[in-house]
């Protein structure tokens, strides 16, 4: 089994900049980018700050689309437009996310490291042209496939880019973005995955990338390849257009882990 190879360039150190409340934030030279702590979220993922609510719905869309779920669940929305989620939902919403996120850490600590390492070390070398990225500069630009690895909590993500920024944009956009507080749950408390996006960037240990013709035809066998409980993706791999399809077809595109089970196993809306 191939050794751990940490990435980090420089520890973190403080700078002179202020957040609220007077806490210094944080900066870190990582995968060769200076990485700086928002007013937010700091460098890794944290309890504290996760599921901060926000009562600005995310998932709007017409009556006509659906006029029976949209009756169903005006209850949870304080106008008539369905954009101002109730205090009251809001208040639940938090609570159920903070409980999945309680089983996904415990799920995680429950994982076997050393299986972890060696599913990843197969996986990497089973793909050609995949190379193991420590200066993330060299990939501005570069587009296809690839692979952040979080050895802290043995899960990977598997993703695909063709946008002009390359690796190097989307893998940063990943670290400065933030998934909305109304979807943190993709599916029940006891099956719902973190998202990538709920991690910041230290809690990246390893990145992995390849320049392929056809990324989202790789991605997905990348996917399917590994184990689901290493995983954070939370659907298949693929074109999004084509993944609409087939869920409306009827295949099931969604991705969980089996979490411990807990008091509550609710959905999204309710």
């Amino acid at each position: 089994m191939a050794a751990l190879k940490m990435v980090y360039s420089a520890p973190p150190r403080t700078s002179h900049k202020r957040l609220p409340g007077n806490v210094p934030a944080e900066t870190a030279t990582h995968f060769g980018l200076t990485v700086q702590s928002g007013t937010k979220y700091g460098l890794h993922i944290d309890r504290g700050t996760y599921a901060r609510i926000n009562k600005h719905s995310s998932i709007h869309f017409p009556r006509e689309l659906a006029p029976k779920l949209w009756d169903a669940s005006a209850k949870y929305y304080e106008d008539v437009d369905h954009r101002i989620h109730t205090d009251q939902w809001c208040t639940a919403h938090q609570a159920r996310a903070l409980e999945n996120y309680d089983l996904n850490m415990a799920y995680f600590a429950a994982l076997d490291r050393s299986e972890f390492n060696q599913t990843i070390d197969a996986a990497v070398a089973a793909k050609k042209g995949m190379v193991e990225v420590t200066n993330l500069n060299e990939w501005e630009g570069k587009t296809g496939l690839y692979v952040m690895v979080l050895d802290d909590y043995c899960q990977a993500y598997v993703g695909v880019t063709e946008s002009f920024g390359g690796v190097k944009a989307r893998v940063r956009k990943h670290w400065s973005s933030s998934k909305q507080f109304d979807r943190l749950l993709f599916g029940t408390v006891t099956q719902s995955i973190l998202a990538m996006d709920s991690f910041r960037a230290l809690d990246t240990t390893r990145i992995f990338a390849a320049k392929v013709r056809n990324p989202h035809e790789l991605e997905n066998k990348v996917i399917e390849s590994l184990p689901g409980k290493f995983l954070l993706n939370r659907i298949m791999g693929g074109r999004g257009d084509l993944l609409g399809f087939v869920s409306a077809l009827g295949v099931n595109i969604l991705k969980t882990h089996d979490l411990e089970p807990g008091p509550t196993n609710t959905h999204l809306t309710d």
